[in-house]
């Protein structure tokens, strides 16, 4: 590293062994839920219920001014954001190497978590769940077939992508496993479950399943769909 470049992990900086993350039910933060279960992060979680309006609370509010989800809490450091808190966590043990001490790994771990922000989900996956499931949950009215429409397009378009990256290659950027691929990963039983096309692009599946066998994606999936089965009967109760 040249001189002046700070690196993006210090190991000198402490941090709490005691965290609170801030989870919603319904909204899935499968991949943070299971990239706790992998560090073995000692960390409380306080659901959420978006319904019932706990993201709009003044205490809530005083943590993510945004009114989402999730929001991390860990000895005074507020940090709201999916793929920082996946940065954050991983930081915190980096004997993993889930985030790289390389320059050129660290850089292409943060280009895919652009990605998924910007089009994996804001674009496809993320865009049709919205339309299809968090409005009603947030009471914003019926679901626009327009933007779901262009979600499941703009879908093939990045799944392409994403299933090209995944030919010959174990995890995401290589034979490493890191938060790119548990941010990523997060969304895919979410296109399953509103349909989307993922049985053509069998690299995604493939890929998966490796990130399914893993027992803390096990574990956080199965936490997830408990949550959610609880958060359905009571609203139906």
């Amino acid at each position: 590293m040249s001189a002046g470049c700070a690196p993006l992990y210090d190991e000198s900086r402490e941090f709490a062994e005691y965290e609170t993350l801030h989870l919603s039910a319904v909204v899935s933060a499968l991949g943070i839920v299971a990239l706790k279960n992998y560090l073995a992060l000692d960390c409380e979680v306080q659901p959420i219920d978006l319904g019932r309006g706990d993201q709009l609370t003044p205490q809530y509010l005083a943590l993510n001014p945004n009114k989402k989800m999730p929001t991390l809490e860990d000895d005074g450091f507020v940090l709201w954001e999916s793929n920082a808190i996946l940065f954050y966590m991983a930081a915190k043990r980096p004997e993993s190497g889930l985030w790289p001490s390389d320059l050129r790994g660290q850089a292409d771990v943060l280009r895919w978590l652009a990605w998924e922000s910007a089009h994996w989900d804001a674009e496809s996956c993320g865009m049709v769940a919205f339309e299809k499931a968090s409005k009603a949950v947030l009471g914003l009215g019926a679901s626009d077939p327009a933007f779901i429409a262009r979600g499941e397009q703009n879908f093939d378009r990045f799944a392409a992508v994403l299933d090209d990256q995944l030919k010959g290659r174990a995890w995401l950027i290589g034979e490493r496993l890191t938060i790119a691929d548990f941010s990523i990963g997060a969304l895919v039983p979410t296109a399953a479950r509103f349909g989307l096309p993922l049985a053509r692009f069998c690299e995604i599946g493939r890929w998966y399943e490796g990130l399914a066998a893993l027992p803390a994606w096990r574990d956080a999936v199965a936490a997830k769909d408990a949550a959610t089965a609880a958060w359905l009967a009571k609203g139906s109760g």
